[in-house]
């Protein structure tokens, strides 16, 4: 049922126009599809507990996609907002994809969903305040927002916190000839801050749809403990085998490198995914891991750009077994497989089991070793053998004992995911964390994981 237009925000009832718009734009013996993509996010950067920038983005796109024996033709556009200068953009796109359609080859892998499905998500949150607004330009951010910062400058008065506030709802929305019509709108915001000392820093990061203040003072009192530990002398580590403890930053840095390819079924069908030797029963992983997708949690779409419902939950390792894949339209064409919804065939919302491991527990089950809370400057260093490097970063303690001693400073790991997950996995803490991707490049990131941290013997640490 559509909503009133008291409960639509500006971006929806701009996608519902367009979508009306379309059947009378579109010649006879066209399919048509729409993917409506929008944002109105605003931008807060904080240097030592100031706002020292603000900035605000407020833009919607739309592809246009157009279908004919087999050829298919896209063009994407930026909207005003305005309905009759829309409409106009859209006339004169779809006047180009028709010029176009004679020239192009046959495209067999290509196909829109055909079902009539629809669906509606609509979480409201700090920005909130987009819907009452009559249009796009109109829209001012919500009371949550300048609560949010207010917050944020009043606990941290005196210190040197660094920063960055995105926040607003982000929308996405789907519509084809054969009566598909989805609808994905969520706000939300990520914060991430720090605090330095004589080049160390010690990070944390918050998000969610709603404001806490007693949330963001627990996570603040924390990150001076850390703060407090930065100014102990540092610690040399030497090179080689070591005991570590990562936490669930580092654990989210590590599962988004192997979902570079290595849940992707066209990577694995041209034998190129860095999981290939898991997907072939030549290696498994610890019986402790289990990994799946599951969009129903998180702030992605439950839909991908071709009209098609994710699955939910799609199940990927369990108990160290590959048991799926991530697969698109395209894929499961060429290679008559069962397609899953996804788009780019990466998880939009990991989750990897818990173990038993009470995080009160950690430092004594660590003993003698490093804490690691995150990585950064990820690659393979070799992708067949799953072999893996980077740099820790923000705060990674030596501990002797049980007991921090000092900060160390960053150090190169090179080791294989099917060793650190594998025969030198010793445990996973029992509490997991909800990370969100910071991403702003092109647009704000629904992605999100949801991982615990884990204990590894024998981590390799190189010069």
């Amino acid at each position: 049922m559509s909503p009133t237009s008291s409960e639509a925000s500006v971006f929806e009832r701009q996608f519902e126009a367009l979508v009306a718009a379309l059947p009378s734009l579109v010649g006879p013996g066209f399919e048509w599809a729409l993917e409506f993509r929008a944002e109105a996010s605003d931008f807060v950067r904080f240097n030592h507990a100031l706002v020292r920038q603000a900035g605000q983005v407020r833009r919607a796109l739309a592809t246009l996609r157009l279908c004919q024996d087999s050829r298919h033709s896209a063009q994407q556009i930026a909207l005003s907002g305005e309905l009759s200068e829309d409409r106009a953009r859209v006339a004169a796109a779809l006047e180009s994809l028709v010029q176009r359609m004679p020239g192009l080859a046959p495209d067999p892998f290509g196909r829109l969903e055909t079902r009539p499905v629809r669906s509606r998500r609509v979480e409201r949150g700090l920005g909130g305040a987009l819907a009452a607004g009559p249009s796009l330009g109109q829209a001012l951010p919500g009371e949550g927002a300048r609560t949010l910062v207010h917050d944020v400058l009043t606990q941290a008065r005196g210190s040197d916190l660094v920063g960055l506030l995105a926040s607003g709802p982000r929308a996405r929305g789907v519509a084809n000839s054969h009566g598909v019509l989805h609808w994905h709108e969520v706000d939300g915001f990520t914060l991430d801050f720090s605090l330095h000392h004589l080049g160390r820093a010690a990070k944390a990061s918050m998000h969610g749809r709603d404001w806490s203040a007693e949330r963001f003072a627990a996570q603040f009192e924390r990150l001076q403990l850390d703060h407090q530990r930065l100014e102990r002398p540092a610690c040399a580590v030497q090179t080689g085998r070591v005991r570590a403890f990562l936490a669930p930053p580092a654990v989210d840095a590590l599962l988004g490198l192997a979902a570079w390819g290595g849940f992707a079924a066209s990577d694995r069908r041209s034998r190129r995914s860095p999981l290939q030797r898991l997907v072939d029963r030549e290696v498994e992983l610890s019986p402790r891991v289990t990994l799946w997708d599951d969009v129903r949690s998180s702030d992605a779409p439950a839909f991908n750009a071709d009209g098609f419902e994710r699955a939910a939950p799609l199940p990927l390792i369990e108990h160290g077994l590959d048991v799926g894949a991530c697969c698109n339209t395209r894929t499961a064409i060429e290679f008559g497989l069962e397609q899953t919804g996804a788009d780019g065939e990466q998880p939009e919302a990991l989750h990897m089991a818990s173990g038993e491991l009470a995080q009160e527990d950690v430092l004594r089950a660590l003993g003698t070793g490093l804490y690691v809370n995150r990585l950064w400057y990820l690659n393979w260093s070799d992708r067949q053998s799953a072999r893996s490097t980077g740099m820790t970063r923000f705060a990674t303690w030596w501990v002797e004992n049980g007991v921090f001693r000092g900060p160390v400073e960053p150090v190169r790991f090179d080791d294989s995911l099917f060793q650190m997950l594998g025969a030198n996995l010793e445990a996973l803490t029992r509490d997991r964390e909800t990370i969100a991707d910071d991403s702003t490049y092109d647009e704000r990131s629904l992605r999100t994981a949801c991982v615990p941290g884990l204990l590894i013997n024998d981590w390799r640490l190189v010069s």
